[in-house]
């Protein structure tokens, strides 16, 4: 007996897998980006705990996941200042922002 692809991609629950015609059409999902939060030494190992609009969401760096564009703004303005060094006097002579939680977007297929 032969069975139809989708069917089999079906019966085992993983939607992903199905072809594009056969996905439910969701508006959420349109406006969700692909991110990857980057490691540093400010997540803890169980993941970094970001809340927007009373939503919760746990990142854990080195791992993709699919955001609102609301996660994004948050990530965006965790902004921290690092000192300027002066590479003679060993002196700070200045700050400079950074990124708390560097991320990038990733590209689907």
């Amino acid at each position: 007996m032969t069975s139809n692809i989708g069917d089999l991609l079906a019966s085992d629950g993983n939607i992903d897998a199905l072809p594009s015609r056969a996905k439910p059409s969701d508006p959420v999902q349109s406006d969700r980006v692909k991110i990857i939060l980057e490691e540093n030494e400010n997540i803890p190992p169980t993941g970094q705990y970001i809340g927007v609009n009373g939503r919760a969401y746990i990142l854990r760096p080195g791992e993709e996941a699919l955001v609102p564009r609301e996660v994004i703004s948050v990530l965006n303005d965790a902004v921290q200042e690092v000192p300027q060094i002066d590479p003679t006097t060993k002196q700070v002579v200045g700050y400079r922002k950074k990124l708390r939680f560097p991320f990038r977007v990733v590209q689907s297929a």
